[in-house]
């Protein structure tokens, strides 16, 4: 419940419509936004995912973005080993004995 009288912090001349649960301050309608199931003001939110972003640590991000390179080259060489092998195992039909792939014993 909102104090009759109480006035908006960044808005004097409004009255409040919430109170930001992170900074404990009035506000108006419009600055206040749903986040997280939490009516919070802008300021909270921009220090929320601040402090979430740089939760992220460099470690991670340089694995982030190492892994699409892993994977191309991974698939690159799949591919080409899967094509080899398929041409080295073809032969084709009335080859000459010379030319022909020796039987693995």
């Amino acid at each position: 419940m909102i104090p009759a009288g109480q006035r908006c912090a960044n808005h004097p001349g409004r009255e409040a419509a919430a109170r930001c649960p992170r900074c404990r301050s009035y506000f108006c309608r419009e600055c206040v936004t749903e986040h997280e199931d939490r009516v919070l003001c802008a300021a909270c939110i921009r220090a929320l995912t601040a402090s979430r972003q740089t939760a992220v640590s460099p470690l991670l991000k340089r694995a982030a973005a190492i892994l699409p390179v892993t994977l191309g080259v991974l698939t690159v060489w799949l591919f080409f080993y899967l094509v080899g092998r398929g041409l080295f195992l073809r032969q084709p039909e009335g080859a000459p004995a010379e030319t022909a792939i020796p039987e693995r014993r």
